[in-house]
């Protein structure tokens, strides 16, 4: 059902969808698909955990050529490497519907996969003092990329390089408001 639900939102272009438009597609009964949601805003609920599971898996599997030389850096491949799989997966975000406050534990459980990916990148190359709320504050810089992103998918229709130098800059002013300007480097070997 989520593969039908998805090719669906992408032909009707920002059109609502309604759920028995998805069950009929997907060759699914009434009484099964109300067995498997509650509705369409279930089933847009568990697209959006899918690609947020997709993107952790994807981020998970990323691995600069070089070990970088400062958290900048660090924080610029991180940022590159959103930009590379929200261009893979330009379509989907640009029909899904924004994540309501009602979101299921599954979507906010691979939000915070997401924070404890990139925090692991962080601690894989540098030694992290003890910020408070750092998983948060690694949410938080996910959520500029994906503002930054959608944005620019919204405006122009795809994600430019401006737009990935501008995710960027503003993933690197908000770290430096946590981190000291430069932090120790994890011996090779420790990784």
């Amino acid at each position: 059902m989520m593969a039908a639900a998805e090719r669906l939102l992408l032909e009707a272009d920002g059109r609502p969808l309604r759920f028995s438009e998805v069950f009929e597609a997907a060759g699914v009964s009434r009484g099964s698909a109300y067995r498997i949601y509650m509705g369409i805003d279930d089933l847009i609920q568990d697209l959006a955990t899918a690609w947020a599971n997709n993107f952790v898996a994807f981020l998970e599997s990323a691995e600069p050529a070089a070990a970088p030389e400062n958290w900048g850096e660090l924080a610029d491949f991180i940022v590159r490497k959103a930009a590379d799989y929200w261009i893979l997966t330009t379509d989907t975000m640009r029909v899904l519907p924004r994540i309501r406050s009602y979101e299921p534990s599954s979507y906010r459980e691979a939000i915070h996969a997401l924070s404890e990916v990139n925090a692991l990148l962080f601690d894989r190359y540098f030694i992290v003092p003890g910020v408070p709320g750092w998983l948060a504050k690694m949410a938080f810089f996910a959520r500029i990329c994906d503002i930054t992103f959608g944005d620019a998918l919204r405006v122009e229709g795809a994600i430019s390089e401006q737009r990935v130098v501008e995710a960027q800059a503003l993933c690197r002013a908000y770290l430096a408001f946590y981190l000291p300007a430069s932090l120790p480097r994890r011996d090779p070997a420790e990784a």
